[in-house]
């Protein structure tokens, strides 16, 4: 392995400890706090739609020749979020000061994703020998562990969350400052940024895709944000939920470090439809658990299928795009990439707490699954569409 994939690798992991907070266990710590299961889906949500509009202006920033460089900006952002990690481990009374608190470190979490995506490609774009697809699968066993040991820490102190928050921030910083490129490292150029809007209608196989995403990450995320609640319709608790979200982690990593090889036999484009058609199954799978009384190993064996799902979406999709953009718009592309999946992560945040709570999970799951089906014919269609204007 080369330095460059190692450093890359140890900068994602430390991106994936600070994730898990906000994709794993948001529900556990705010409901450990008072917070109603619609409550987290409200303040999730909102953690969502504001890194929406925080993602574009970053994005924006570097992709101009004089803007702040991508270590500068997720220096940034990591070091605002110690400081909302910060002032929430102080004593608050009030729920709305935690909510508001936990939202913004939500926030600028999100907001640091595509930074840190830009930074692998970056150095494949230039012929570096960075294996992006091993390190992020490095990074997903990072996730696989903490996820599982964040369990154990949840049930002795919930605060114990937000000091490994700090530390992989830390962590982090440290790794951008001494990996991530600076701004007079990046060739220059005299051609201008192509705007979202304009970039979208150079590339109109984009809309399709995207919608694709948007649907298939509502249910995406909604097993993701309520895998508490899925676990205890079968009984279990916050253990069961540990070892479920580690386990999908754990098996990512065959798929993700493997990816370069599949890229030399077969076509993104296939890939990435046999990614979507993964996802479907998954979102079927869970079904059993919910409707069928089938138990929690029904629920680890769903998990299993993440190894043709989003472990081999994650890669796929972030080549697709990035071969398909123009110099100046690769750091947008990998934004709106992930924008499409924030989009869906409000979808299955908010209106999946909503959902719980009016219709239950099983009644909820099954409406995600309708949802991924359309999503897998909706990307179909973009390949398609993709392939007539290449």
């Amino acid at each position: 392995m080369s330095r460059f994939t190692g450093k890359f690798a140890i900068l994602q992991g430390f991106y994936w400890i600070t994730s898990c907070l906000v994709f794993a266990y948001a529900e556990r710590f705010l409901t450990a706090y008072g917070f109603s299961v619609q409550h987290v889906g409200f303040v999730m949500a909102a953690a969502n739609g504001i890194a929406l509009l925080m993602q574009p202006l970053f994005a924006d920033l570097a992709d101009r020749p004089k803007g702040p460089s991508l270590r500068s900006e997720i220096c940034f952002g990591s070091a605002v979020a110690i400081l909302f990690a910060l002032l929430l481990l102080l004593p608050y009374d009030r729920r709305p000061v935690i909510a508001v608190l936990f939202c913004a470190l939500s926030t600028v979490t999100l907001t640091v994703m595509p930074m840190l995506n830009s930074v692998g490609l970056y150095y494949v774009d230039r012929g570096e020998p960075i294996d992006y697809s091993l390190a992020r699968g490095i990074a997903s066993l990072v996730f696989a562990v903490y996820s599982y040991l964040a369990g154990f820490l949840a049930e002795w102190r919930i605060d114990s969350l937000l000091w490994t928050y700090i530390a992989a921030n830390l962590g982090m910083i440290g790794m951008a400052i001494l990996f991530a490129p600076k701004k007079d490292h990046i060739r220059k150029t005299t051609v201008q940024a192509t705007g979202t809007v304009t970039l979208l209608k150079k590339h109109p196989y984009l809309l399709p895709l995207f919608a694709g995403i948007v649907l298939t990450f509502s249910t995406h995320n909604f097993i993701n944000a309520y895998m508490l609640s899925i676990v205890k319709m079968v009984g279990k608790g916050t253990h069961e939920m540990s070892i479920a979200v580690s386990l999908a982690a754990v098996l990512e990593i065959p798929t993700m470090a493997g990816f370069s090889f599949l890229m030399k036999r077969f076509r993104l484009e296939k890939l990435l439809v046999v990614s979507f058609a993964a996802f479907a199954v998954k979102h079927a799978a869970m079904l059993l658990p919910l409707w069928f009384g089938a138990g929690i190993w029904s629920v680890y064996a769903s998990q299993v299928i993440q190894i043709f799902g989003y472990a081999l979406f994650i890669p796929c999709a972030s080549f697709y795009l990035n071969g398909r953009m123009e110099e100046t718009d690769k750091v947008k592309g990998q934004m709106l990439l992930t924008e499409a999946q924030m989009i869906g992560g409000i979808i299955g945040q908010l209106v999946g707490g909503y959902s719980i709570a009016w219709i239950g999970v099983p009644r909820t799951m099954l409406i995600g699954c309708g949802l991924s089906i359309l999503a897998l014919a909706a990307v179909v269609r973009a390949v398609r569409a993709e392939k007539r204007t290449a």
